[in-house]
């Protein structure tokens, strides 16, 4: 399973606008059998972003999160993200902390835009 970072969605938005290639594109035509998944807390962040209060670019979101595997926010992924964030010697964003604990805990390599992000975080693959 590749378990997407919230940039890997606004940065395929972005691109297929303008007729180019995303990152997302290319896992999903590498790996066209992998499940590719969404952390839940990617969710909430996409619904941040001052877009989706155009109805169009709503559905545009929606569309491209459907098909896509939403994986719950949990007990023991709260639980991972805060040892993560207490453990890990720099600070980290709650989000990341959590993205990189839903990896963990559901077995999953993460496709991310932004590696230093993620860096330095024990049984984290990434992509």
């Amino acid at each position: 399973m590749v378990i997407l970072d919230t940039n890997i969605i606004i940065d395929h938005l972005h691109l297929q606008k303008k007729g180019h290639d995303s990152e997302l594109m290319k896992i999903a035509r590498l790996k066209p059998k992998e499940v590719l998944a969404l952390s839940m807390i990617s969710v909430q962040e996409l619904y941040e972003g001052q877009s989706t209060k155009d109805e169009n670019m709503e559905q545009y979101l929606l569309a491209t999160i459907s098909p896509l595997r939403i994986l719950p926010y949990t007990y023991e992924i709260a639980q991972l993200a805060g040892e993560i964030a207490r453990d890990l010697n720099r600070s980290i964003e709650l989000a990341d902390a959590t993205i990189a604990a839903t990896a963990i805990l559901n077995g999953g390599v993460l496709l991310t835009l932004n590696k230093k992000d993620f860096s330095g975080i024990k049984d984290l693959i990434m992509y």
